[in-house]
């Protein structure tokens, strides 16, 4: 199996009632099918002092479908997990599905743009801010 989820997504996921979706980047690294990673993401609903929010990514991809567990490293006072399960299009740049946590669910899609050089560093430089 290749490293084919490898690198940088750019993703929003939805919620069920009408506010706005909520944009994230996603770090990910692939190796034979587990993935682990980090997304960074603008504060929605922790703690106001902290500007952006901050998870780690972990989870597998078998035959087309990605299971992910995304949970919050306490910036802002947020800790619980989200888990999200979505399918990879057959060009595998674009992931979407659905993501659930403490009875809530909803969609999400994220894409990896083809980034390359300065691009790429100034986007991982995000995940760290």
């Amino acid at each position: 199996m290749t490293n084919a989820l490898t690198g940088v997504w750019f993703g929003e996921y939805a919620y069920p009632v009408g506010e706005a979706p909520v944009s994230f980047i996603a770090n990910i690294d692939e190796r034979d099918g587990v993935i682990a990673g980090r997304v960074s993401e603008p504060n929605t609903f922790a703690m106001p002092e902290a500007r952006r929010l901050f998870a780690q990514l972990s989870g597998i991809r078998e035959n087309g479908l990605v299971v992910l567990t995304k949970t919050y490293d306490g910036t802002g006072g947020a800790t619980h997990a989200v888990s999200y399960t979505g399918e990879i299009n057959p060009a595998g740049d674009t992931i979407a599905g659905i993501w659930r946590t403490r009875g809530w669910s909803g969609r999400f899609s994220m894409t990896r743009p083809d980034l390359s050089g300065e691009r790429a560093a100034e986007t991982a430089d995000t995940l760290e801010t």
